[in-house]
């Protein structure tokens, strides 16, 4: 049996290891993270159109069809919830990408996801100066939950002893090592906050770049920033009223926040996961840069690592971490 130890446990790190138990390998796992993480900040968000151009994701379709048998299986193999299904309502922030929208409407590049032109004016209580949009096929993934499950059926251990393979899955502290300080990880900062919203109703996902996403009796989250340059994962006054801004101008009910929490993402500009073997200590392999999207591209990238650890076959060349190797 191929015996794997994987250090990080969060989103990767939970995802790596229920590809590997699935496919017969004995899974240690470890994880000296402390505070918050990305992945327990994370709302776990997955949805086909994205970015201020309105750009359809990167294989879109491909990753939507592997990331629901993958959340499906492991809702199933421990009895635990994990996804929720959406509508999504977007206000166009300025007239630009309401272009965005009528070039990529008339080009068919969403036929397939069911979206609907809101128009100028006052839509529920919403006002959009710009129109805006509605569309499905956006789920929510509890990582949280996910990732309590599968370490159930991981031996945790700091000290594994002999291992066929070592998994580093533990985000942008990677940096910190030199064994992988190479990989283009450009951590990313984000905020979040939970809040009440008396009397707004809401039952669809709201956003302008600033997402209101309901969790039931009033309550919300609103977020979340980006910050390239900020490398403190401490929450900050200046995030906190750009999210209240942004979700002011959305809705005109009081938000009233009950806490507020930051992270450190493990993003790159490139916006694709980082999967592969070291290319010369051959024992150690990484799944990393998951960042903004990574409860959809997440599966994808945790059955490449499986392939390559166990199989012997190359990722993915988008993903394959060779390609940033010098």
């Amino acid at each position: 049996m191929t015996s794997v130890h994987i250090v990080g446990m969060g989103l990767a790190g939970a995802l790596a290891s229920w590809e590997l138990l699935k496919r017969g390998a004995h899974v240690t796992a470890w994880d000296d993270a402390t505070g918050d993480t990305s992945s327990n900040v994370a709302a776990g968000m997955i949805t086909p159109i994205t970015g201020q151009r309105l750009k359809p994701t990167w294989r879109g379709q491909e990753l939507m069809e592997q990331a629901s048998r993958t959340y499906e299986d492991i809702e199933r193999h421990y009895g635990v919830v994990l996804r929720r299904d959406w509508r999504l309502r977007r206000v166009f922030r300025d007239a630009a990408m309401h272009d965005w929208f009528r070039r990529r409407f008339d080009g068919g590049e969403f036929d397939d996801y069911g979206v609907t032109e809101i128009h100028p004016g006052e839509c529920d209580g919403v006002g959009y100066p710009y129109g805006g949009m509605k569309h499905g096929n956006v789920v929510t993934i509890d990582i949280p939950t996910l990732v309590r499950a599968v370490r159930t059926s991981v031996a945790w251990t700091s000290d594994p002893g002999p291992t066929s393979a070592i998994v580093d899955c533990t985000g942008y502290r990677a940096l910190n090592d030199p064994l992988w300080s190479w990989l283009p990880i450009e951590p990313s900062k984000g905020e979040i906050l939970d809040v009440a919203i008396p009397g707004l109703g809401l039952d669809e996902i709201l956003t302008n770049g600033t997402w209101i996403l309901p969790i039931g009796d009033d309550r919300y989250r609103i977020g979340a920033t980006h910050d390239w340059d900020d490398h403190d994962p401490q929450p900050t006054e200046q995030a906190r009223l750009y999210l209240l801004e942004s979700a002011q101008r959305m809705v005109s009910q009081e938000i009233i926040v009950t806490g507020h929490r930051a992270a450190l993402r493990p993003s790159t500009k490139f916006k694709r996961p980082l999967v592969g073997r070291h290319p010369h200590d051959h024992r150690h392999y990484t799944l990393n840069g998951l960042g903004t999207k990574g409860a959809l591209q997440g599966p994808f990238a945790a059955a490449q690592l499986a392939a390559c650890i166990l199989d012997g076959v190359e990722p993915d060349d988008e993903i394959n971490i060779s390609r940033w190797h010098q």
